[in-house]
């Protein structure tokens, strides 16, 4: 019996070891395994367009590469959006140059944070006339579309030139399905909408209005403690991901699904020294979603595997021991 006492000690032990390195669980929700979060700076204290990989149940951010560069006023970033025909990501990037600001689509490089810029958006209305645009979403099949001044265009990705469909509504919070390829969007006031076919134009259904105690977007004036929805991602599983900021210069990461818009849940504000951020970008995990795997649970599995035999090497010992 000492020989299984032993054994059961040493199972014991392991047990103790896998809870003590397995990983703390937060209150926010995490996204769909395999896919990855991003988000990238506003101004602040970093160099523009500063690229985070963001840790979705915290939003606690993690600097990649060391920005974009710098300008005299200061650069911004707006809604990104992941391209899976061709695995290229983007962004809204904007600058002022001391008399006007000015909208242009950029690439990004999620693995070194170096980004490209396309061109400025611009739109041909008896000769070029530069957009303003405040958010860009893109199909499955690579089909992309903006939202700006509450207008709905189609985006040609290769030259950031926009072509008008149908007055739409005000909105900095734009995003694709990455499984249905349906569109949808948030407004400033956390009213959300599904796009019923956007090929044809703003044809919308309202889904409803985001509600909870701590996120009280309705009527949004100078007095309210948030600023408003500014961007927006759905991950794999259906989850919608949407920044929110604050009257003191910050972003809070929340989440909701389409049958809980009464109940969205707070991951925290977008940190690593708090900062503002209005981009949000989603990349989905294509290699897991083929698979089906789930690698989160890869640690308890494994150390499943290692309590089994160590179970069975314990009654093998008892019986040679009988024996």
């Amino acid at each position: 019996m000492r020989v299984l006492s032993a054994a059961i000690a040493a199972i014991g032990a392991v047990v103790l070891a896998l809870v003590g390195a397995s990983p703390a669980f937060a209150d926010g929700r995490d996204v769909d395994p395999g896919d990855s979060m991003y988000t990238i700076n506003c101004a602040g204290d970093y160099d523009d367009w500063q690229l985070f990989s963001v840790a979705p149940t915290t939003a606690f951010s993690t600097a990649i590469g060391v920005g974009g560069g710098t300008s005299e006023f200061g650069g911004c970033a707006g809604q990104p959006a992941y391209d899976a025909f061709t695995g290229t990501s983007y962004y809204i990037q904007i600058t002022f140059d001391g008399v006007a600001s000015h909208w242009a689509l950029a690439e990004i490089d999620v693995t070194t944070g170096v980004s490209t810029t396309v061109g400025e958006f611009a739109w041909d209305d008896d000769g070029p006339q530069p957009a303003r645009i405040e958010a860009i979403a893109i199909a499955p099949d690579g089909t992309a579309y903006a939202l700006g001044s509450g207008v709905l265009y189609t985006l040609d990705l290769d030259t950031a030139e926009v072509e008008a469909i149908d007055e739409c509504i005000f909105a900095f919070a734009f995003a694709a399905d990455p499984v249905t390829g349906e569109f949808y969007a948030v407004d400033r006031d956390g009213q959300v909408y599904r796009f019923d076919d956007i090929s044809e134009g703003c044809a919308l259904t309202t889904l409803g209005q985001l509600t909870h105690a701590d996120l009280d977007l309705e009527d949004i004036d100078a007095e309210e403690e948030l600023r408003g929805v500014f961007a927006l991602q759905i991950d794999g599983g259906g989850t919608f991901w949407i920044n929110v900021a604050t009257r003191e210069g910050l972003t809070q990461l929340w989440s909701f699904t389409t049958t809980t818009l009464g109940t969205p849940v707070l991951s925290g504000l977008f940190t690593d020294e708090p900062f503002y951020t209005s981009a949000l970008l989603i990349i989905p995990g294509a290699a897991l979603a083929a698979t089906g795997a789930n690698l989160g649970l890869a640690p308890y599995l494994a150390g499943g595997a290692v309590l089994l035999l160590l179970a069975g090497g314990a009654v093998l010992l008892v019986r040679r021991r009988r024996a």
